[in-house]
């Protein structure tokens, strides 16, 4: 499968996307310059070049009518999350982790799926006590 980085996702999660699902092929908006597309013109863009779906954190793709439409009509899965309520690295390992642990259903889902399919992909809580438990030796 084809997925297609959005230009206001963070390229910091594709190494780790790139190695553990090497059979997959993901894009940068950057790579394929197309970095100052407008959505629905994009989305027809991104069926011609045979993508299977896009990865962004524009939620208002399907909140405003006429681009959910161009993205249905389109055939191009909605692969995006929520942003996390921090900053610096921790963003770049909440947003790795979450799609991480994700991808697989994801994946899962497009094997089969008839009809383009929104998938929201949920952040790994960054609390401290739910990731590592640090006590004395």
């Amino acid at each position: 499968m084809r997925f297609y980085l959005d230009a206001n996702e963070t390229d910091a999660i594709l190494p780790v996307l790139r190695l553990v699902f090497p059979n997959q092929v993901f894009r940068t908006a950057a790579e394929e310059e197309l970095m100052d597309e407008l959505d629905i013109p994009l989305f027809t863009e991104l069926k011609r070049r045979a993508f299977d779906a896009i990865i962004t954190r524009d939620k208002n793709q399907l909140a405003d009518l006429d681009e959910k439409n161009a993205l249905r009509n389109s055939g191009l899965h909605w692969i995006g999350h929520k942003d996390p309520n921090t900053e610096g690295i921790s963003i770049i390992t909440s947003l790795t982790a979450g799609y991480l642990s994700a991808f697989p259903h994801i994946l899962g889902h497009l094997d089969r799926a008839t009809n383009p399919t929104a998938f929201h992909v949920k952040a790994v809580e960054r609390d401290p006590r739910q990731r590592v438990r640090i006590r004395p030796i």
